[in-house]
């Protein structure tokens, strides 16, 4: 089995002819923890949308290209499929929880999935984001910074290698965000693969290994995050904070 996600000469466009993505090819092995920057408007969203088939299989648009996930095309299984094997968790908690209770907004996506063991997969995530007391809280009643934590956990539980976060420290404070990327760094360290959308390079220079700049739609920068966040002057020209 390829232990990876690859994308191959992928574009992609919500219109014909207006592409968001142009040309895409990397390889994302497992075990890496990668930063993905850019100024607003340069295909992030999108970016992170390829990786567990959500592209093509959910959000329609033009696509030509291949994406692979562990060596298998995301055009041939289910959303389903890809959500084992690649979790997601976005910008806004809010729009992600509508349980009563934490323990049930995790138990949610296992009974999706058919998985076994709930129980013990749910006090495990969320042992792993420091809030095993947490189970019968109802979500809505906790913080910012505590409710990205249980959509984290919602991933944990299911178990999946890679792990994509869409600019989640968005809306949430210094203290909370510095917390999450903790977390994201001990799973790291624990074996997970870390996708994250992050505008504060400054979490990125401390956490990620490999940084990816998009701009316009296109890679301009991937590799060793130290080496990237060196070459100031092209990151200044970028937009992007150094």
């Amino acid at each position: 089995m390829q232990n990876k996600i690859t994308i191959k000469k992928v574009c992609f466009g919500y219109e014909k002819n207006r592409n968001i993505l142009k040309n895409i090819s990397l390889e994302i092995p497992k075990g890496i923890f990668v930063g993905v920057t850019g100024v607003n408007g340069s295909g992030k969203t999108t970016f992170t949308y390829l990786l567990n088939g959500l592209i093509p299989q959910f959000i329609k648009g033009y696509l030509t290209g291949e994406i692979f996930v562990d060596g298998v095309s995301t055009k041939t299984k289910s959303i389903a499929y890809f959500a084992q094997k690649v979790g997601m968790v976005f910008q806004n908690p809010d729009f992600s929880l509508f349980n009563l209770t934490v323990a049930e907004e995790i138990e949610f996506g296992l009974k999706n999935l058919r998985l076994d063991s709930r129980q013990k997969r749910i006090l495990h995530s969320l042992d792993a984001v420091g809030m095993s007391s947490f189970q019968n809280r109802d979500p809505q009643t906790l913080s910012l910074g505590e409710k990205q934590k249980v959509c984290l956990a919602c991933v944990l539980a299911l178990d999946t290698s890679y792990i994509v976060l869409d600019e989640p420290t968005a809306m949430l404070d210094f203290k909370s965000s510095l917390e999450l990327y903790r977390i994201l760094s001990s799973l790291n360290k624990a074996g997970k693969s870390i996708i994250v959308v992050e505008h504060d390079t400054d979490f990125l220079r401390r956490f990620a290994n490999q940084m990816l700049i998009l701009e316009k739609g296109e890679i301009v920068a991937f590799g060793n995050t130290k080496d990237i966040l060196g070459k100031k002057r092209v990151l200044k020209d970028l937009g992007i904070k150094t």
